[in-house]
């Protein structure tokens, strides 16, 4: 039998504790930090969510404005009545594809909804171009309607909803991607086929 000296003993003793202490410092330190990398990468998730329904939510406000102006040019214009309707009725289905989208992405950025579509808000909306993101001076969705005066200005905002959404498209992913390439042949179709 093999006899050890104590002074072994001890050093063994507080290896194994040494040892222990380490384990249990080394396996918090792993399971803190998994922890601290799976909430960055919560945060960057939303983050990049909320960043696209911001880039969504122009196109949104601009298909509102689009079909009120299409409602309006229709009174004023009988002989375009049947196409305008049309142009109305399908802008208004993009304004609630894409909030919704937004609403799925970031809920606090998508703008209210009914059974009948986006409740045109009186938040305000830049003008030019459907894209502008809303700024304190830029008129409510019924104002910018309202100047669009002839079917003219109408067909210039509906090309340039159809250039943002189509860059939207390219640069985006899966359903997203699609229902933005849909919206764009849309448009297509409503400046070369209804208003042309």
């Amino acid at each position: 039998m093999t006899v050890l000296h104590p002074a072994l003993l001890t050093r063994s003793v507080l290896t194994r504790r040494g040892l222990l202490r380490n384990t249990a410092v080394v396996s918090t330190g792993v399971v803190l930090g998994a922890a601290g990398l799976a909430a960055c990468g919560d945060s960057a998730e939303v983050t990049e969510d909320m960043r696209i329904a911001q880039q969504l939510q122009p196109l949104s406000i601009a298909a509102s404005v689009d079909a009120a102006a299409a409602t309006a040019l229709a009174a004023r214009a009988p002989d375009r009545a049947a196409a305008l309707t049309v142009i109305a009725a399908e802008r208004q289905t993009h304004a609630t594809l894409i909030n919704d989208e937004i609403a799925r992405l970031s809920p606090d950025v998508a703008r209210p909804s009914s059974t009948s579509g986006v409740v045109a808000d009186p938040s305000p909306v830049a003008t030019t171009g459907g894209a502008a993101a809303p700024t304190s001076s830029a008129p409510s969705v019924a104002d910018a309607a309202a100047a669009v005066a002839t079917v003219d200005d109408l067909r210039a905002r509906l090309s340039d909803a159809r250039s943002t959404a189509a860059g939207l498209a390219v640069a985006g992913q899966g359903y997203r991607a699609g229902m933005l390439g849909s919206v764009a042949a849309a448009l297509t179709a409503e400046i070369e086929v209804q208003l042309a």
